[in-house]
């Protein structure tokens, strides 16, 4: 009696196993989550040299589904023949999704049925701060953004790009380098551009000031940009215009971060504004008030009332409060 025979599974050429590790390359990419116009199209090349290049394709996405709930996923699928994916590592999407023009085009290739390639949908970003409050926000990009009182920062990251907005107040801006994502915040009249840096956006009435605490910066302000390195600072004007790059004090600038605000030959009008950020009524210029009058101060948010009564004693200026707000008036 002849033994059985117990087949040998056949022996992949060093060519197939070549195509399948671009095929299992490919999957890694679009289970990413990245969406890039010319990888895209790549893919798409790839797919029409061969019909066999379609096949290796749906092979290694059944297995990439086939094994979508095992942990460390990447792993696995990696270390099968010790291939390099097509992009740094990153976490990924449990299912393979494609769709659109590249979806029918892998279909006709492959003649499997249509998949929908669903990129990641937009982040909507909205942080906000009440009065008297500092807050850090941490995004998902790995940035820290930290937000002074009555701020708000909205803003869109998509897998092309990070834009935010500063809508009121000001934010310190701590943010993770990503070189094929530029960030870009709006003022509404100013424009800065970074790609990983440290730098404070303060928003007032007339005028953003944008100090860099590290790294560098580009501000646009209607036609002109500056560019800015760590202890440079720039103030766009009423007129939407930027004024001269110059040297600021980090360590009074920014440290309204720790609750203390510094002020150094400034408008009584933009203290009083920063004050409004803290203060627990409102602080108002009176017609005719001496807005210009240039202060040096430095003091706790909680001492505004204490400052405010110093003001009064020691400048040609009265202080009157009430329940609901505090009036700063000429002095006689």
């Amino acid at each position: 009696m002849k033994k059985p025979v117990t087949p040998v599974p056949p022996v992949k050429s060093e060519s197939a196993k070549a195509l399948d590790a671009e095929a299992r390359a490919w999957v890694m990419y679009f289970a990413s989550g990245e969406s890039a116009p010319e990888k895209e199209r790549a893919f798409a090349v790839w797919l029409a040299t061969s019909p066999g290049h379609g096949a290796a394709f749906e092979r290694a996405r059944q297995l990439w589904d086939a094994i979508a709930d095992v942990d460390d996923v990447e792993n696995i699928l990696t270390d099968q023949n010790n291939i390099k994916t097509l992009q740094p590592r990153r976490t990924m999407s449990r299912r393979l999704l494609l769709g659109g023009g590249l979806a029918a085009g892998l279909a006709c290739a492959v003649g499997i049925g249509l998949m929908s390639f669903q990129p990641a949908p937009p982040e909507d970003i909205l942080l906000a701060t009440t009065r008297g409050e500092i807050r850090t926000f941490i995004l998902s990009d790995g940035s820290k953004l930290t937000l002074g009182g009555a701020s708000r920062v909205r803003g869109e990251f998509t897998a092309r790009t990070r834009d935010l907005q500063l809508v009121d107040g000001n934010a310190y801006f701590d943010i993770a380098r990503d070189e094929s994502r530029p960030l870009t915040v709006d003022t509404g009249s100013v424009q800065v551009r970074v790609l990983g840096t440290r730098f404070d956006i303060k928003k007032r009435t007339g005028q953003v000031s944008v100090s860099v605490d590290s790294g560098h910066v580009r501000v646009m302000a209607d036609a002109a940009a500056r560019d800015l390195n760590a202890g440079d600072r720039i103030v766009s004007t009423a007129a939407l215009q930027l004024g001269p790059v110059e040297p600021f004090d980090a360590e009074k600038e920014l440290s309204w971060r720790s609750g203390r605000l510094s002020f150094v030959d400034a408008p009584l009008r933009d203290i009083v504004a920063d004050m409004n950020q803290y203060s627990d009524r409102p602080v108002r210029l009176a017609p005719g008030a001496p807005a210009d009058l240039r202060l040096t101060l430095s003091f706790s948010i909680q001492q505004i009332g204490q400052v405010l009564a110093g003001l009064d004693t020691a400048y040609p200026i009265d202080v009157r409060e009430d329940d609901t707000e505090i009036v700063i008036s000429e002095g006689l």
